[in-house]
């Protein structure tokens, strides 16, 4: 994780570019290679709604990522499982942006939490958890559009019902046309990306959700272990 850098401090006021709604900054939540991660108020008919909102770093906010979230707030979500842009954010007469999302409910736990079983999901919940992974993912590339980075850190689940949350989808774009500006997280990308022969694809995405899926169910990589 990336040290946080406090870009936003309690109580700044964002401006949201669709819907022109106050936006007041509250805390942070987190921090990675792209930017911070804050809850934040979104005040409608004078009330209070909680949204998460991601605000990038200097070197992370380029005109081709402000072009990549106007084209995914206007396109919207393949379904309700992606915690998909709502809205661009910015400052009056300052530099940067981010972007709103959905903020994630509490009873969802990163994938990871169960690889080293500080949660512990049932059969029933993780094979629920699989079939809405495939799903979702395979609505998101039926629109012809592909995630790029699928991995530990971008998938939440609940433990209970099974439930997922796919988050992180600032990056997603038009399979073989928009600009790459990553290309995935290694263990899980593609051998292909690896040596430098492809940028990732509808095709690449697949093998990373395989790899994701072994994972979930075998709590292991699958192409790791003893051989003989």
């Amino acid at each position: 994780m990336v040290a946080v850098m406090e870009l936003l401090t309690q109580g700044d006021q964002i401006r949201l570019e669709r819907y022109r709604l106050p936006c007041i900054v509250e805390d942070v939540l987190g921090s990675g290679g792209q930017g911070e991660v804050y809850r934040v108020q979104i005040d409608r008919n004078g009330q209070r709604h909680p949204y998460a909102l991601k605000w990038y770093y200097p070197h992370a906010a380029t005109d081709d990522q402000f072009t990549l979230l106007q084209a995914l707030v206007k396109r919207g979500p393949p379904n309700t499982r992606f915690a998909w842009p709502l809205d661009i954010a910015t400052r009056a007469g300052e530099p940067g942006f981010g972007y709103v999302m959905p903020l994630r409910a509490d009873r969802y736990h990163g994938v990871v939490e169960m690889m080293d079983e500080r949660i512990k999901p049932s059969f029933r919940a993780i094979t629920i958890a699989g079939l809405q992974l495939a799903d979702g993912f395979w609505q998101l590339h039926a629109a012809g559009l592909c995630y790029r980075d699928i991995s530990f850190g971008n998938v939440f689940l609940d433990p209970d019902a099974g439930d997922v949350l796919i988050c992180d989808n600032d990056n997603v774009g038009i399979d073989g046309r928009s600009n790459v500006s990553i290309q995935g997280t290694n263990g899980f990308m593609a051998p292909e990306i690896v040596r430098g022969d492809s940028a990732p694809s509808i095709m690449t995405d697949l093998y990373s959700l395989s790899v994701l899926l072994f994972y979930m169910f075998m709590v292991h990589h699958p192409l790791q272990g003893r051989r003989g």
